[in-house]
């Protein structure tokens, strides 16, 4: 058959192209009655309901991540009630960007048995190498919703490796005594820290508000030894401690001893150096005195070196004229002093020597 031609068919096999475009007329006008209307209040509701999809609410809490087929389109900061295009042209993620999401690290919730120890997470190595079982939790909120929702795959696996990974490396860095006494305020300062830096550079739109250790102890395997051991370092501190309590108590009496001895030592020093000055000047008068009259300089001399002698002695010297004239005299009281029966002193009479 040339192209073009036409032949039509006389034979049951089917309509052809002309038949049913004529048939599709006249269907299209049976509808211009009741049933014509009806359809188009259908159509012009299904658009209505379609278009009131795309209302929705936001809450002071909340932010509306808006998304043009599935491309980031802009986010809704301000509450109240808002409009995108509706599906599938535009769809939005509603998240609360206010509240305080909590994340466990080390320990995990067992049901009724209360809580189960996760080793792999809690177990770290401290910077002079003893292990340590440390559990804490991190405490977070979303700080931007894009970023939040797109720029990291799984946000809270993500937050909890970034979580383990900062505390192992700053227990590296910590000596196990001072994790386990007065270390543990600045553990959780600089875990934040770390944390808080390296979720920034990801861009993760995530802010740390908080890092709390809930337990900080040596591995259960050895813990009685490690007892053993801090035991033995609170009497080594107990015994410094009462050491130290004696010292503060000796030292100021023995400077105070040792001031008292200076002292009285430099007042001998005075003392001996005046007394040695006095007799100096006394040599030098008595050579001035010497050197004018030398037979009655030591006329005196002698008298006086005689007048100290004999001061405190039992013998009585008398001149040659009034010996004869003495009558002997004992004293009852000296024989009564006296150490022996028998030994009773005497009074004894010399003549004076010129």
């Amino acid at each position: 058959m040339p192209w073009g031609s036409r032949k039509s068919s006389s034979r049951g096999d089917g309509p052809d192209l002309e038949d049913l475009i004529r048939r599709a007329q006249d269907g299209f006008q049976g509808f211009s009655g009741g049933t014509g209307k009806m359809l188009a209040i259908g159509v012009l509701v299904a658009v209505v309901l379609w278009l009131a999809s795309g209302l929705y609410f936001i809450q002071p809490n909340q932010n509306g991540v808006v998304l043009t087929f599935g491309k980031y389109a802009h986010t809704d900061e301000v509450p109240g009630l808002k409009w995108r295009l509706p599906w599938p042209i535009q769809s939005v993620n509603v998240i609360d960007v206010t509240a305080e999401r909590r994340i466990q690290i080390g320990y995990g919730e067992s049901g009724r048995r209360g809580q189960a120890d996760l080793p792999d997470e809690s177990l770290m190595l401290t910077g002079d190498e003893n292990i340590i079982d440390i559990d804490f939790v991190v405490l977070w909120r979303i700080n931007n919703a894009k970023d939040f929702l797109y720029s990291i795959r799984d946000p809270e696996d993500t937050i909890r490796l970034v979580a383990a990974s900062a505390m192992r490396e700053v227990i590296g860095k910590t000596k196990i005594q001072s994790a386990l006494t007065e270390g543990r305020n600045q553990i959780q300062t600089d875990t934040r820290a770390l944390m808080q830096k390296t979720l920034d550079d990801y861009k993760s739109g995530v802010t740390i508000n908080n890092v709390q250790l809930q337990k900080v102890d040596p591995p259960s395997a050895v813990v009685d030894a490690f007892n053993e051991v801090q035991r033995a370092r609170q009497r080594r501190e107990e015994l410094r401690n009462l050491a130290e309590a004696y010292r503060n108590d000796i030292m100021p009496k023995a400077v105070g001893e040792s001031e008292k001895l200076r002292q009285q030592a430099d007042g001998y020093r005075q003392e001996v150096v005046n007394r040695a000055k006095g007799d100096a000047d006394r040599f030098n008068s008595v050579l001035e005195a010497y050197k004018g009259a030398p037979s009655v300089t030591a006329r005196r001399m002698y008298l006086e070196t005689m007048e100290d002698v004999l001061k405190n002695a039992n013998t009585i010297v008398m001149g040659s004229g009034a010996a004869g004239n003495v009558l002997p005299y004992l004293s009852l009281d000296k024989v009564q002093k006296s150490p022996k029966l028998g030994e009773i002193p005497q009074a004894t009479v010399g003549e004076a020597k010129p």
